[in-house]
Parts: structure tokens; C-alpha cells; sequence
């Protein structure tokens, strides 16, 4: 029996034929979410639509009668320490929240309010550890930690007029919690 030599054709059908088959494998679709995805920390998508007011603040006294609220919309953030209405731009990277872009209205507020709106800046600016569990949310940084519970929407426990909050948390003894 003679041996045909193969041919420099047979060489590159069956090469094409091997190289389509492994760039069929990288395909556009979607990669398969992996345990492994779970660990890589808070996304923007996990906070898009959401809105947060505090329930604890360690490390921190709040002025009497306040809570800070965040809601997110996509990139965009908006928050209230008690005062004025702040906004910039959100950033998760991991388990590090960061807003930039920081922005607010500049009305003057009495009883150490605007301090507590500039505290609220940097906080957010410096980038705290975050945290999501079943609808809390907790920030942690500059030896503050800042836990949020999910709210219905943006309205919800507004202060009243005068300033206090009648939604305030408090503990079993009746003190506020989070001043």
C-alpha cells in the first residue's frame, strides 16, 4: 500500500475547521454568573432605584432630629444629612462606594446642619467600605460606620416642618439611635 502524502489543502481545512470551532466558544454571549461573582462586591446595579435612610451611625453624633438618605439612580446619587440636598456622581468598585461630582443646594441651615451636610461630602467622597444584606445597607470609613435600611421611596419619613423626624429610630429605652 502507497502511501498518499496529505496535501497542503487537507493542512488548512482541518486548521479552519479547529479555529472556527474555538471561536464558537467565545461567543458574545453573557458569561455564566460564577459563586465567584457573588465575592466581587457591590455593583450600582445592587442600588439602582433604591433609597436608604440611616437607622444606626457609630463614630458619629447626628444633629438632633436628623437621618442621612441616600438614593441611587443609576450613576446618579442624591442625599440628605438634614439640610441642604446633595448629589454627585456614585462609583462601586469591589466593596468600596465613592461618590464624586459632589454638588448641593446652598441654603443656610441653624444647628450645626451645614457641618453635618460637609461631613456627609467627605464621607461619601473618601470612599467608604459598603455593604448590602438583605435590604441594609452599611458604610464604613474614617472611623464611622453608617448603617441605612431600605425605604419605599424618597418621600417616605420625611422631618416634619419644624425639623424633627417622626420616624426617628430609637432603642428599647426610648433614646434616639444614631445621635
Amino acid at each position: 500500500m502507497t502511501r498518499r502524502p496529505i496535501g497542503v489543502k487537507t493542512i488548512l481545512t482541518a486548521l479552519a475547521a479547529v479555529l472556527a470551532l474555538s471561536l464558537q466558544a467565545c461567543g458574545d454571549e453573557e458569561p455564566t454568573p460564577t459563586a465567584t461573582d457573588d465575592e466581587a462586591g457591590l455593583s450600582l446595579d445592587d442600588l439602582d432605584g433604591r433609597v436608604f435612610a440611616s437607622v444606626r451611625v457609630e463614630g458619629r453624633q447626628l444633629v438632633d432630629g436628623t437621618r442621612v438618605r441616600l438614593a441611587f439612580e443609576g450613576t446618579d446619587v442624591s442625599a440628605d444629612a438634614g439640610c441642604n440636598h446633595l448629589f454627585g456622581t456614585a462609583a462601586a468598585d469591589g466593596d468600596t462606594l465613592s461618590v464624586t461630582d459632589m454638588g448641593s443646594t446652598e441654603m443656610g441651615c441653624p444647628d450645626g446642619r451645614n457641618d453635618q451636610d460637609a461631613w456627609l461630602t467627605t464621607f461619601l467622597g473618601a470612599g467608604t467600605t459598603a455593604a448590602l444584606s438583605e435590604g441594609m445597607l452599611t458604610l464604613t470609613g474614617g472611623g464611622v460606620t453608617l448603617e441605612l435600611e431600605e425605604q419605599d421611596g424618597p418621600e417616605e419619613d420625611r422631618p416634619d416642618q419644624d425639623g424633627e423626624d417622626p420616624d426617628q429610630p430609637t432603642s428599647d429605652d426610648g433614646a434616639v439611635v444614631g445621635n
